[in-house]
């Protein structure tokens, strides 16, 4: 019962400032500075689909059943890693595979944790190389920190330290061969390096910030966001930071605003129209055909 309430009440809480932050700029006027561009709402339903196409890849160069391996598997692993908790995705398919295919648990289980440790680690390469990139352009700078800055680098870079190990232990440490794990990087640096330019041409074509440079700082606070291990609702606590970002430059906050709410509703209604409602009907036929198998 306690987890169920913190599950829902942290959302709930988040949603809650988000909405204040939004009522403070004023609704009229967000909605008023929506994009108007046509090419704009055509990028932005694009990235929803990066991700379980780079996974579909990766499990059908993994596990060698081809076809048999559906997109829709991975749209609905995506959906519980929005919806649930972190990784729950992965659990669902893991036993999925192992319901409906010939693999062997511990190759499976090898291939669900390493994928997303290499997945993990080619996000972390793409944020510190987004990070040079604004150090090296002057356009962030470097904070200064109590505990100092190398902890912190130490920590954020668990993630690419497992990979390397990965590669370097191989057969100690993985039951995949040193291509495999090479392959599996690969295909996940691109499919991040991919997902985070079409958030650029989002962005952009937002008309919301007035430079490239601007553009490139809410991306890679994006992936900063979704680099927080364990945090429920990642795109409403980007939202708010996001929010307070725009405060602190000089954008126009409408416009921000307006785009950060397209960003989480047209997400939120994909999730609904091409994962939920469709999984939804296909359970109740299920259930409905077990029905009438029973005497």
């Amino acid at each position: 019962m306690a987890h169920s309430g913190v599950r829902w009440g942290i959302p709930l809480l988040l949603l809650a400032l988000v909405a204040y932050g939004l009522t403070h700029i004023g609704w009229g006027k967000i909605f008023a500075a929506r994009p108007s561009s046509f090419l704009f709402y055509l990028v932005l339903a694009l990235p929803f689909f990066v991700q379980p196409l780079g996974d579909l890849i990766v499990y059908r160069n993994l596990l060698g059943i081809g076809r048999a391996l559906p997109l829709t598997i991975f749209l609905r692993k995506r959906y519980m890693n929005t919806i649930m908790l972190d990784y729950s995705g992965e659990v669902f398919l893991f036993f999925w595979v192992r319901k409906n295919h010939k693999v062997g648990d511990g190759f499976l289980l090898h291939a669900v944790k390493d994928s997303s440790v290499l997945s993990a680690a080619g996000g972390l390469v793409v944020l510190w190389l987004m990070l040079l990139v604004l150090l090296a352009g002057h356009l962030i700078a470097v904070p200064s920190l109590d505990i100092g800055r190398w902890p912190l680098v130490v920590v954020g870079s668990v993630p690419l330290i497992l990979g390397v190990a990965l590669f370097v232990g191989n057969r100690k440490l993985t039951a995949l061969t040193r291509k495999q794990i090479a392959a599996t990087f690969s295909i996940h640096l691109t499919r991040c390096i991919v997902s985070l330019w079409l958030e650029y041409v989002v962005w952009w074509l937002s008309g919301a910030l007035p430079t490239s440079g601007d553009c490139f700082k809410f991306v890679a606070l994006r992936l900063l966001v979704t680099r927080l291990p364990l945090i429920p609702s990642k795109d409403l606590v980007f939202v708010g930071i996001a929010m307070a970002a725009a405060g602190q430059m000089a954008v126009s906050a409408p416009k921000v605003a307006a785009v950060l709410v397209l960003m989480t509703v047209i997400d939120k209604i994909e999730d609904l129209v091409v994962v939920g409602l469709p999984w939804l009907i296909e359970q109740m036929r299920f259930r409905r055909a077990a029905g009438q198998a029973v005497p």
